[in-house]
């Protein structure tokens, strides 16, 4: 882990929050790099509990060492003496509505390879807990990189918060009623975000009640949009079927992805296979 000398904060932008999230940009010394540094709300310096949890998804952070996983740079506390989170700032954002000219298959064969390699970690498998198209950044050279491990955990034990289960529109059934973070969890909301990149739209975006996007959740699957393929169609009802059980795993996910893109490779497709090798 890097040791951090120190940040110079960026005056001109002011912090965002994203839900329970405080995000400030600055660059890190000596390096000059543009960083992006994290911290939770409403975490009381005397609620120990608290911060243990806080503390739990950016130590697991820490132990990941992929391609498709930014990578996190290290600590700070200065906010209010809670613990904040350093990575590099990506300049090209999110994938969530890029281009809708260019194919999102490069970038979810990315995601999906995160995932294996999560499910998968040598010190145990772990789940993310929150998979969706703002939680997966661009790198410089087009890869796909998953970030914000704050909902990650190992199977079994408690999230890095306890409320933290998931966004809701990228949420499979069973988490609605807040059980615990699971792989075929991941893998709905794999789904969902490939929905979401395919349309460049939220999942079930159309409908703003709460009620009403459970509903939807619980009783139905998006219709198949004309931009996507049977093929991705397949994919996605697949990681949405009701039964966790019955989803497939992210190594199935990894090597129907690869099907795909040998079977419908396009121009892009190309492009960004020989980028990537």
């Amino acid at each position: 882990m890097l040791r951090l000398i120190g940040i110079k904060w960026n005056k001109f932008i002011s912090p965002q929050v994203c839900g329970d999230l405080v995000r400030c940009q600055g660059t890190l010394h000596p390096t000059g790099m543009i960083v992006i540094v994290k911290h939770r709300r409403f975490v009381s310096a005397n609620d120990e509990r608290a911060e243990e949890h806080a503390l739990h998804g950016p130590f697991i952070w820490s132990l990941l060492d992929h391609e498709n996983i930014q990578p996190l740079l290290g600590f700070l506390t200065v906010h209010n003496n809670t613990m904040s989170t350093v990575a590099e700032w990506m300049v090209s954002g999110s994938v969530f509505v890029q281009d809708p000219s260019v194919d999102p298959t490069p970038l979810l064969l990315g995601l999906s390879r995160a995932l294996l390699y999560l499910h998968t970690h040598p010190s145990g498998p772990i789940v993310h807990g929150d998979v969706r198209g703002e939680n997966v950044l661009i790198a410089n050279d087009g890869r796909a990189l998953l970030t914000n491990f704050h909902c990650a955990s190992f199977p079994g034990s408690p999230p890095a918060f306890p409320w933290a289960v998931g966004s809701l529109r990228w949420m499979s059934p069973e988490g609605i009623d807040g059980n615990e973070a699971t792989a075929e969890r991941d893998m709905w909301a794999f789904g969902m975000t490939a929905l979401e990149l395919f349309t460049t739209q939220l999942p079930f975006g159309n409908i703003t009640s709460r009620n009403a996007i459970i509903f939807h959740i619980l009783f139905g699957p998006p219709d198949q949009p004309a931009c996507m393929t049977d093929d991705w169609w397949d994919v996605c009802t697949s990681c949405w079927r009701l039964e966790p059980g019955l989803r497939p795993n992210a190594l199935d996910l990894v090597k129907k992805i690869e099907e795909i893109s040998l079977r419908h490779g396009s121009d892009s497709m190309k492009m960004a296979r020989k980028k990537y090798t």
